[in-house]
């Protein structure tokens, strides 16, 4: 059965997307059956691996499939190994459909729409939004391990400890399972005093929960949203290179 991990923290901004999007295509190319679920109605990790506009998917995508509590219809393949849930825009209707329509446990919609599909994959990674909301709870729900996002900056670190509280309760009132995978810095500015204290403070407040791996900033990693995940060049191959470094801590610490 596939390993389901969610990535968030209740901050836009800290690189949540790309990393679930470049992770995901890591994955792929190191032959892991992967899907990308895309639940943030933004849809900006559909687009970033699709490169198609989100509203090709309309009427195609995981709110349909959470409706349904049929994953395997609106999936749609990426490349070999990688394959999408995408999202667009009308996925923020969720909320009103979990509370209004359904007549079954809020909490646990995407959990039972992904169950089924859960053998075809080795990895199941999860885009949520940044907020604590039904969609990120529901995320968080289906998970077996959720990646914190810690941007280097004062906000998303103040936002740290409250996410870790929610996570707990998710785990004590929805999802027994769920365990921390840790906490991935990104974002990182190696030049600014700041980013390296906040780091710095982080090391000493939570130790190995947070990989040792680092994402510093790089001009490269945001073309990637506009033009796709490359491994071609050197500076593709340079700018990918934490994040192969975190996916091998990562699978030590799921298995």
């Amino acid at each position: 059965m596939g390993t389901t991990i969610s990535f968030g923290i209740q901050k836009g901004g800290v690189g949540k997307t790309t990393t679930t999007a470049i992770t995901s295509y890591l994955l792929s190319e190191m032959g892991y059956k992967t899907l990308a679920v895309d639940f943030d109605s933004q849809g900006n990790l559909t687009g970033m691996l699709t490169q198609r506009n989100i509203y090709d998917f309309t009427d195609h995508t995981v709110l349909q499939a959470v409706k349904e509590k049929d994953a395997a219809k609106y999936i749609h393949n990426v490349s070999e190994n990688l394959d999408i849930l995408p999202a667009e825009d009308f996925l923020a209707l969720l909320p009103q459909y979990l509370h209004r329509e359904y007549k079954g446990k809020p909490a646990t919609v995407l959990r039972e729409t992904l169950d089924p599909v859960k053998n075809s994959y080795d990895f199941i990674l999860i885009d949520l939004p940044p907020n604590l909301g039904d969609h990120t709870i529901n995320g968080l729900t289906a998970s077996d391990y959720a990646v914190v996002m810690l941007q280097s900056e004062p906000f998303c670190y103040d936002a740290l400890e409250r996410y870790l509280e929610f996570l707990q309760g998710v785990k004590t009132n929805a999802n027994d399972d769920l365990m921390l995978g840790g906490i991935l810095t990104t974002m990182l500015d190696s030049r600014a005093t700041l980013d390296n204290s906040i780091l710095d403070q982080a090391k000493e407040d939570y130790g190995d929960l947070l990989f040792a791996s680092v994402i510093k900033r790089r001009s490269r990693i945001k073309e990637f949203t506009i033009e796709g995940i490359q491994n071609r060049l050197k500076n593709d191959q340079v700018a990918l290179e934490p994040y192969k470094k975190f996916i091998e801590e990562l699978i030590h610490r799921v298995n």
